[in-house]
């Protein structure tokens, strides 16, 4: 199968969502290829941002300390093999080939018994496939959503888990609360194992994260933000001291320190269990890490940046970012996918924009929201709008005004992997 068939055989089957209340499902998935996944040491990442981020910064420093390093991430915005890593190099279309071929008669037998696993257990178990073949040392496990039912929770055991930033997001599936959708992440912590928390979690959240730790036998580890001291952060670097030690970071946005400090701490969590890693090797690996569409500036006719936030919390830490801009020329070309609170992420950063763009993006597997949509609620805060049909004419239209101090791109991952391909075209 070629790239593209691939990607529509795994989405076709993305809405077999017949009620799974304790992963069942993909248990018994996994146990027809002899469950790889009991054979794996994972690290287990959750949180509401930064999952993705903070996988890829501990991935890299275990790299760096000469491990081989399974890592999964989701959704993807470079390519869909991007979801597959082992350390950085994307699982081959041929891979992906040999695995669907060795899953399709199970799942054909699943789908008669009408218990066939959906678009994200199997591309669950084809990480999993994969890193087993492969003989990965570690596996940095990113959550696809929530935790406790989230398919990569089926595995039994952790070196450590590690909960990102908690807000608002997926309430229709989580919870309406910061409690609930605590409680859902925290659905990944093991007994008797290690927890590493955001240190500037909500008190909400992190008060359930505490008991949780205390009902399954965890340490928990918070970093210390009196032991920080953030000598620059700005749109090009991050650069920072933690317990004396100086660190530098090619991610932007001041909240990727905190999710570096995140990194830190693990790191250190894991020399203490014997894992033989250097301050050298946490120094690369965090400035080694560049992670697509997270503020991530392209080369570009204007000072351009991708961001692929897409809820409030996002929009939040975007406008610490944004702040250096108030009160220039700043254009903003958003879209967002159907059912996101836009709403808020548009009321968060409208007032930093000369003007904002609405588009749709380009997906065949997940829906953008009507622009009539974004264009009324952008009026709802006085907020100068215009809409096209298209990103190359959006694009065009900021290309067209003088003296542009900042495009972001930004409310959405698929608006962000369009924009990239856009760019990136002959």
């Amino acid at each position: 199968m070629t790239n593209k068939e691939i990607i529509t055989y795994i989405y076709k089957k993305r809405n077999n969502t017949k009620e799974n209340i304790d992963n069942s499902r993909m248990k018994a998935f996994l146990n027809y290829i002899d469950n790889p996944h009991d054979k794996l040491k994972f690290i287990h990442i959750a949180g509401t941002n930064g999952k993705g981020s903070t996988t890829t910064m501990m991935a890299n420093v275990l790299k760096n300390s000469g491990y081989k390093v399974g890592k999964f991430i989701s959704p993807f915005v470079i390519s869909f093999n991007e979801r597959i890593q082992i350390n950085n190099v994307f699982i081959t279309d041929d891979e992906l080939n040999e695995y669907i071929n060795i899953l399709d008669p199970i799942i054909q037998k699943m789908e008669q018994n009408n218990n066939a696993p959906n678009g994200f257990e199997i591309i669950t178990a084809i990480a999993f496939l994969h890193f087993f073949k492969n003989n990965c040392d570690i596996v940095c496990l990113e959550v696809g959503l929530g935790g406790r039912l989230d398919p990569t929770n089926v595995i039994s055991s952790t070196i450590l888990s590690i909960i990102t930033l908690i807000d608002f997001d997926h309430t229709q599936l989580l919870g309406n609360t910061i409690e609930e959708i605590a409680k859902e992440k925290c659905g990944i912590i093991k007994d008797g194992k290690i927890t590493v928390t955001y240190p500037l979690q909500d008190k909400r959240a992190l008060n359930v994260i505490r008991k949780f730790c205390i009902e399954k036998s965890n340490k928990l580890y918070i970093p210390n933000l009196k032991l920080l001291d953030i000598i620059k952060c700005n749109h090009s670097i991050n650069y920072f001291k933690y317990k004396g030690a100086f660190y530098k970071l090619n991610l932007i946005g001041e909240y990727q320190i905190y999710n570096a400090l995140m990194v830190i701490v693990a790191s250190n969590v894991l020399i203490n269990l014997g894992y033989k890693i250097s301050f050298s090797a946490i120094n690369t690996g965090l400035l080694d890490t560049t992670f697509p569409a997270r503020l991530e500036k392209v080369k570009a006719p204007v000072n351009t940046f991708i961001d692929g936030s897409h809820n409030v919390a996002g929009a939040k830490s975007l406008r610490n970012f944004l702040y250096e801009y108030k009160g220039k020329r700043n254009y903003a070309i958003m879209a967002f996918t159907k059912g996101k609170d836009y709403d808020s992420f548009i009321k968060e950063i409208g007032s930093y924009f000369t003007e904002i763009i609405f588009v749709k993006y380009n997906n065949e597997y997940k829906k953008s929201e009507e622009l009539e949509n974004l264009i009324d609620i952008a009026k709802k805060y006085e907020y100068n709008a215009i809409s096209f049909t298209s990103l190359e004419d959006a694009y065009n239209y900021v290309l067209g005004k003088n003296n542009v101090d900042l495009l972001l791109i930004t409310g959405s991952l698929y608006l962000a992997s369009n924009f990239r391909d856009m760019l990136t075209k002959d």
